[in-house]
């Protein structure tokens, strides 16, 4: 492309500003609406499929308003971005005078976390939060922009460090190889700060490795002063223990004061539209409520799960979809709290299980070989696996999926077939809108009070990412690259007169029952509540580690974590 070229028959080239890992960006004219805007493209040609998603995330993107958030007007032409265009220079720019004042920089702050708290708001993770993202107008007006670059990054799947993150402010756990999250933007946020403050990031510039390699093992003292307190919490490196952008920018407001933003100029509105807009105002209320009916049909569908801890997934699962198959059961209470299960009756003692789980998408780890099967509502995605089950997961927005799996070895039914009707079912729930709660709340002393990520701490082993809740804090997943080693703790729900899968052995004073699987070393330790009446399901903590060592050094591992982690549930 070259100055003067024309983009989707009205956007005029006219200078090309900058080039990243993402992407060219480009001023431009808008001939239709006589304004300059902002041109963002790939370096790379994208696939169709890969378009349809660059859009769809587009289209959520321009959801999003906020004052301090460089808007997405459009997509057109094969992944060209639409966005505002604001004379300004990047906060990098100006740090290069120098440190900037604690009051100066709590403002830029205060504006940005308010831009991340809007996007978050909408499940949305801004992925590069940094300097050189953040525009400084007159009287420190600051938006955050490069946000259609990050989706770019969802849409390809491109995620590496060089695309998730710029280095010098990566979180850790995303450095480590974790998706990045809500508390990853949080944490690049605090590091934006304290490069404002001392005219450095905090793990230093250079060779990208080895700044990825400070971030993931690295902990930051902040300097002295007001923001102390805000930015040691922003750049914990345990993601949980981090606030929230919302809560960042009310303390930041307490610290700034009465300074406010300037408010940013009000578009000029151009004279068709003003036309238009009297034209709907002479007309009757018909035409203002079917533009309301087109916006509800556009947008996407807020808060189908909720409170995590109230959602119940048993909602998305009716034993009678399954009669044909064989005499099908209910079991709400089947495992982790996250789930619900249906048991067929497919042959003598053999019986089917299908189960829906509510996760969180970044507790996933998405392959390449995963392909779509069912389109936009709620896309249905394809997990390979073996002859023993079949998995899809229902993506019901851009934080939470529904992961259902049939499976049975050897079964004389099509898996596939058996999950594809639970999928239908949740399908259908998510669109009547958000999915009912539990009809009552988790008894005393139940482990779904406790959460699985707070049970190993950050030395638990060496190199440990921070853990990724898969969901309601009842199950969590770490990895250590120093022995490739993947962990799980998560919760089960057991008949209480049943036993215990495994070979009985006492960890650390606490019953334990062990197995080995392939890969997998597996404790379950049993969780009754104290000082309560037996009941007739116990919880069950099960701690695995799977690795390539040999099974005697990976069950040691796992009983060491057992360990750890049963200690820290009896506290």
């Amino acid at each position: 492309m070259r100055t003067g070229d024309v983009v989707d028959g009205r956007y005029r080239l006219e200078d090309a500003k900058g080039s990243g890992s993402g992407g060219t960006v480009w001023t431009a004219f808008d001939t239709k609406l006589k304004r300059k805007v902002a041109l963002k493209r790939p370096h790379e040609a994208v696939s169709t499929d890969e378009n349809r998603q660059l859009r769809r995330e587009a289209e959520i993107a321009a959801q999003v308003h906020h004052p301090n958030l460089i808007a997405v007007h459009d997509w057109v032409d094969d992944g060209w971005l639409v966005m505002e265009h604001m004379a300004a220079d990047s906060l990098d720019k100006v740090v290069v005078g120098g440190p900037l004042p604690v009051e100066r920089v709590a403002r830029i702050g205060m504006q940005v976390a308010g831009a991340l708290a809007a996007l978050h708001a909408h499940r949305i993770v801004h992925r590069d939060v940094k300097p050189g993202n953040i525009l400084l107008g007159d009287h420190d007006l600051a938006k955050l922009t490069d946000f259609g670059i990050s989706v770019w990054h969802e849409a390809t799947g491109a995620d590496d460090a060089r695309i998730s993150g710029t280095p010098a402010y990566t979180a850790p756990e995303v450095a480590a190889g974790s998706p990045a999250r809500e508390p990853s933007d949080v944490f690049s946020l605090g590091a934006t700060m304290y490069a404002a403050l001392t005219g450095a990031p905090p793990f230093g510039t250079g060779d990208p490795v080895t700044v990825l390699a400070r971030a993931r093992d690295s902990r930051i003292t902040v300097p002295d002063g007001p923001l102390a307190p805000l930015m040691t919490g922003m750049l914990d490196h345990r993601p949980n223990r981090r606030p929230t952008a919302d809560e960042v920018r009310r303390r930041l407001r307490e610290i700034v004061g009465d300074w406010a933003p300037p408010s940013p100029p009000p578009a000029r509105e151009p004279p068709w539209r003003r036309r238009r807009a009297q034209l709907v105002g002479a007309g009757v209320v018909i035409a203002g409520l079917a533009v309301a009916v087109v916006a509800m049909t556009r947008s996407d569908p807020p808060g189908l799960i909720g409170d995590e801890r109230t959602a119940e997934p048993c909602a998305l699962l009716r034993a009678s979809d399954f009669a044909e198959f064989g005499p099908p059961e209910l079991k709400p209470r089947w495992a982790n709290f996250n789930r619900c299960d249906v048991l067929i009756d497919v042959r003598r003692e053999k019986k089917l299980d299908v189960e829906v789980q509510l996760v969180t998408m970044a507790s996933q780890t998405r392959a390449q070989t995963w392909r779509t099967i069912a389109t936009p509502p709620f896309e249905v995605l394809d997990i390979p696996s073996g002859d023993s089950e079949c998995n899809r997961v229902v993506l019901v927005d851009d934080r939470y999926g529904v992961r259902v799996t049939a499976g049975l070895a050897d079964s004389p039914q099509d898996l596939c077939r058996i999950a594809d009707i639970a999928v239908g079912t949740v399908r259908e729930v998510l669109r009547e809108g958000p999915i009912p709660r539990r009809a009552e709340n988790f008894p005393p002393g139940s482990a779904a009070h406790i959460d699985a990520c707070e049970l190993l701490p950050d030395d638990a082993l060496p190199g440990l990412t921070a853990g990724v809740d898969v969901f309601g804090g009842w199950s969590c997943k770490w990895y250590t690259a120093i022995t490739n080693s993947k962990v799980h703790v998560r919760y089960d729900q057991h008949a209480s007169r049943s036993d215990v899968e495994g070979q009985l052995r006492t960890v650390g004073g606490h019953v334990a029952y062990w197995e080995v699987s392939g890969d997998e070393c597996t404790y379950r330790v049993p969780y009754p509540p104290s000082n309560q009446p037996e009941r007739a399901l116990v919880d069950v903590l099960l701690v695995t580690v799977e690795n390539d060592q040999p099974a005697e050094q990976r069950c040691a591992t796992a009983e060491q974590l057992t360990k750890t982690a049963a200690d820290n549930m009896h506290r």
